[in-house]
């Protein structure tokens, strides 16, 4: 009997296991079909803790007025890459200065060096991507993030404020928040199981779920035509970077608490620091976050954008071009709220 029952969990395990190889060679199949169709990548430079992936748009010189021309520095949010970035704003920014946009280390097509708890600092990732900057042969960069990236670019100028020309952050998380945690994130880093799931069922689920995704982060506005295939969303789906991603998606909340402490004490960041948040982001609420930070340093220019949802690098590039540049001309920003409606 015993020798009967020893056959039948071998033959299981036999049919597991071609059934695993299957599902896993499948998804590799999808994510090849859904990477084959993206953009061309950048060029690579290395960093203490980290390769970073990177794009680079050119100032266009015929266009020049001066010879001391700004260097745009794009960081991307959670799920996105350096290519979503540049293809928001990497255009309208480029007749003004060199745009230089980054996969965030373990992102897109950047890699880690170190632990990816360590990495999920967004300190860490300012400090790695400005290493890049420096080692690219460019100063005082403007730096601008979007959501997750926002978080990036107001640690950007929380640990290296007196390095930037300025810190443009668009729909930024800025303080701790609480709730449950996205299930697949949880799932992607549980031991074994997040391995499994990422490497046998990511890529078949997560095609399904791109467009969604965007449309919901778009919400009330539309996403752009081509859009998930233009911002490369797919190189999400590869395992590690999906790892990474949810790593930090988890832990971010822990950084911005440590943060918020010194909100009110950061140096060299006087007349620098400028939102732009829309008033119906279903993501990321600007009453939560923008307005206490606006409470605590009231030299923080705030913009609200009306009707915006958290697409906003997208759906209002040319207000947030000409935002960037008013600022830019000015030579610091202008204290307060404002609101600022699309013109008819």
């Amino acid at each position: 009997m015993s020798g009967l029952i020893v056959k039948i969990l071998v033959s299981v395990s036999a049919v597991i296991l071609v059934l695993g190889v299957g599902l896993w060679l499948h998804d590799i199949r999808v994510r090849s079909q859904l990477l084959s169709v993206l953009p061309p990548q950048g060029n690579f430079i290395e960093t203490d803790n980290a390769t970073l992936h990177y794009l680079r748009r050119d100032w266009d010189k015929s266009d020049k007025k001066s010879k001391n021309q700004p260097v745009f520095v794009l960081i991307h949010g959670s799920s996105a890459n350096a290519q979503d970035m540049m293809l928001a704003l990497g255009e309208s920014l480029s007749p003004h200065g060199t745009v230089l946009a980054f996969d965030r280390p373990g992102i897109g097509r950047s890699l880690n060096k170190i632990d990816n708890l360590e990495m999920s600092d967004p300190r860490k990732q300012a400090r790695e991507i400005h290493q890049a900057v420096r080692a690219l042969g460019f100063e005082q960069p403007v730096v601008i993030g979007q959501s997750w990236g926002g978080s990036v670019a107001l640690a950007y100028a929380h640990s290296l404020g007196s390095e930037i020309t300025g810190s443009i952050m668009l729909a930024p998380p800025i303080i701790p928040w609480y709730g449950p945690d996205f299930w697949a994130y949880r799932l992607a880093t549980t031991p074994i199981i997040g391995t499994i799931f990422t490497h046998i069922t990511l890529g078949k689920y997560g095609a399904t779920q791109l467009d969604s995704g965007a449309a919901g982060a778009a919400h009330p506005e539309v996403t752009p035509d081509g859009y998930v295939r233009d911002s490369a969303l797919a190189l999400i789906l590869q395992p590690n970077a999906f790892i990474t991603n949810a790593v930090y998606a988890l832990n971010l909340r822990h950084h911005l608490a440590d943060m918020q402490t010194t909100y009110e004490d950061m140096p060299g960041t006087q007349g620098k620091l400028m939102i732009l948040h829309g008033d119906s982001d279903p993501t990321v609420s600007i009453n939560y976050n923008a307005m206490p930070f606006l409470a605590k340093r009231p030299d923080v220019e705030l913009i609200e954008l009306v009707g915006a949802g958290h697409l906003l690098h997208h759906t209002w590039k040319a207000e947030i071009t000409a935002q960037v540049l008013r600022f830019l001309k000015d030579g610091k920003v202008t204290s307060g709220k404002h609101q600022l409606a699309k013109a008819q």
